[in-house]
């Protein structure tokens, strides 16, 4: 964007040798290292270092910008620090500020939350929200872009359709119009053709069927979603679906069945990852038959499916006779790799884990659980249930470190 050079080292009119490039970026990983978001501290510290010189400036703006918040509550925040320079950037590249424009550039991931219309100080919100969507058309390389809790609009949309880089796209109890209305004056409930190959959608309220209009389902290689916003997907002939997960399933609910059952086969051909979420289990005692008569021979290109129930006493009976804690004999492809059974375990502040005592040992897993698994899988090489994993290494079976998530029914992972 601009031109720097090395920065030159003097003590009063002696020169002092120059140090490398490299060393600065060693310096610059110390103080805010790569692939994590930045805290409030890191980036004061980025930001004073970046006016000591351009070759600073060209080190620590794309980190700085890398990603990128846009919280609204207006009337609780007027004292904000990244609130207010939020606003003096957005209006510098509304002026066409080179250096504004080229930190957008520089933004891979940028975050919408908490931007609601509200009886007192709608028009307030309006503003705001509508200054921080414009500043949208500048950020050229975004791959990630979330609303959480937010309204959207129109100009919504057509800021996001000019994305031409992005990959991943979410709302979370988010407000949708009724109507959008196009350039042209007339109104539509679908205005656009969204082309995004990544899509999350969790808790879009009564008019959730704009989104489900406006999506390009054709595209789409990973989709995240609850089931109610599932029904109101129709999906084209020609899909190439990989990942499908589904959050919100009452099992004891013969309508969430109904659903659940024709979204599977509608999708059944070339999905290759498949993450179910039920939130009911303790009430129906006949799971195991459940998933054979909604799962059976449905997709046959699957490769990794994941379970997340609430477990019962009857699960911590079974993980310690002969039976798994679940049957897995469902009549999938035996072409499975991977299985997962995961718990709505809650998680202490700080995010650590709470470890059911029904966790099954690796010994166990190994024993008794694997055995049945490799039965009706034989190509299975990674088993993980309920917080302890096995996987296979060359010829034999190993424990595996289970990475965190947060485990729910719904939200933004």
């Amino acid at each position: 964007m601009f031109r720097w050079t090395i920065p030159e080292r003097r003590v009063g009119d002696r020169n002092l040798p120059t140090i490398p490039t490299e060393i600065y970026l060693e310096i610059f990983e110390h103080l805010a290292p790569s692939g994590e978001k930045l805290s409030v501290e890191q980036t004061k510290t980025l930001t004073r270092v970046s006016g000591s010189c351009k070759l600073f400036c060209h080190i620590a703006l794309p980190r700085i910008f890398e990603h990128v918040d846009f919280v609204g509550l207006v009337y609780y925040r007027h004292d904000n620090l990244p609130f207010s320079r939020n606003i003096s950037w957005c209006s510098r590249m509304a002026a066409g500020e080179d250096l504004a424009l080229w930190g957008a550039e520089c933004t891979r991931e940028c975050n919408f939350r908490d931007w609601q219309l509200e009886s007192e100080g709608s028009w307030a919100v309006n503003m705001f929200a509508k200054r921080f969507t414009s500043s949208l058309s500048h950020m050229t390389n975004l791959r990630r872009l979330t609303f959480t809790r937010c309204f959207i609009t129109n100009n919504h949309w057509r800021a996001v359709m000019a994305l031409r880089a992005l990959g991943e796209l979410a709302f979370d109890k988010c407000q949708f119009t009724e109507t959008a209305q196009l350039e042209d004056g007339i109104h539509t409930n679908h205005p656009m053709n969204l082309r995004v190959p990544s899509i999350e959608f969790y808790e879009g309220g009564a008019h959730a069927y704009v989104a489900a209009r406006v999506f390009n389902l054709g595209h789409l290689r990973s989709l995240k979603t609850d089931l109610p916003f599932a029904v109101l997907l129709d999906w084209p002939q020609d899909y190439i679906l990989e990942q499908l997960h589904l959050s919100q399933i009452k099992y004891s609910s013969p309508a969430h069945e109904f659903v659940l059952r024709a979204t599977l086969r509608k999708i059944r051909q070339s999905v290759a990852e498949l993450k179910l979420s039920f939130y009911d289990h303790m009430r129906l005692p006949d799971f195991e038959h459940y998933l054979q008569s909604n799962l059976s021979e449905i997709i046959q290109k699957l490769r990794s499916l994941t379970l997340v129930v609430d477990p019962n006493i009857r699960d911590y009976l079974q993980s310690h006779v002969k039976s798994p804690p679940l049957c897995f004999r469902v009549g999938f492809s035996e072409n499975m790799e991977k299985l997962i059974v995961q718990s709505h375990a809650p998680c202490y502040p700080g995010g650590i884990r709470f470890v059911p005592p029904w966790q099954p040992s690796s010994d166990h897993l190994q024993q008794s659980t694997l055995p049945l698994i490799l039965a009706d899988f034989p190509n299975i090489n990674y088993v993980e249930i309920y917080g302890t994993a096995i996987r296979l290494k060359g010829d034999s079976w190993v424990e595996a470190p289970v990475p965190y998530v947060a485990v729910d029914s719904t939200g933004i992972s």
